[in-house]
């Protein structure tokens, strides 16, 4: 892969539940060879259904020509603020990575969207368009959902794009800087 393919990593904001309303969706557009060359900047609804058109709003920006893949730490944001990572590739051909450290309990996840939600068949619909992936390369074990990307190509693409942990710098980076603005500081852990 050339060094200057383009990543927009993407991470949200810790909110408080029931008092928060909004938190914020950081995208972070990253080189492979680790440069970052812009920033972007949304609120989204607390448990609201509006992440997917809100990154789409950041991939139609003044970066829209420059991003390669997409990746993000997971599917769900401020809380079950659903990505459809599969309407984003479709609109607009890029590959879009949806990664986390923990497996996800399908189960769990569908029981809670449909006790708590009105609209909870909508979201579960959007889970269900991707299935998870457990990946593992040297003492690492991640787990995915991916869409325009084959499985060799997105492991590739996290190995390249992973230098220290196990979760890529564009998420981190994301997700380091979302935790600041809504905490005034953050730390290194996703």
């Amino acid at each position: 892969m050339k060094s200057g393919l383009r990543v927009l990593g993407l991470d949200d904001g810790p909110f408080q539940k029931f008092r928060d309303t909004t938190t914020v969706i950081v995208g972070v557009i990253m080189r492979l060879d680790s440069y970052v060359e812009g920033i972007s900047v949304r609120d989204i609804k607390v448990d609201g259904m509006d992440c997917t058109e809100t990154v789409m709003s950041m991939i139609k920006g003044r970066f829209k020509d420059d991003i390669d893949f997409i990746m993000s730490n997971g599917i769900t944001f401020a809380g079950f603020n659903i990505l459809d990572i599969t309407e984003i590739n479709e609109a607009t051909g890029i590959p879009v990575i949806a990664i986390t450290r923990k497996k996800p309990s399908m189960e769990s996840i569908f029981s809670a969207l449909s006790l708590h939600f009105k609209d909870g068949e909508e979201r579960i619909k959007i889970i269900k368009k991707t299935s998870v992936d457990e990946i593992n390369y040297g003492d690492k074990t991640l787990y995915i959902n991916r869409a325009g990307i084959s499985l060799n190509d997105a492991v590739a693409l996290i190995k390249k794009t992973t230098y220290t942990g196990n979760i890529p710098e564009p998420v981190r980076m994301a997700h380091l800087i979302a935790t600041a603005i809504k905490n005034k500081e953050s730390h290194g852990r996703v």
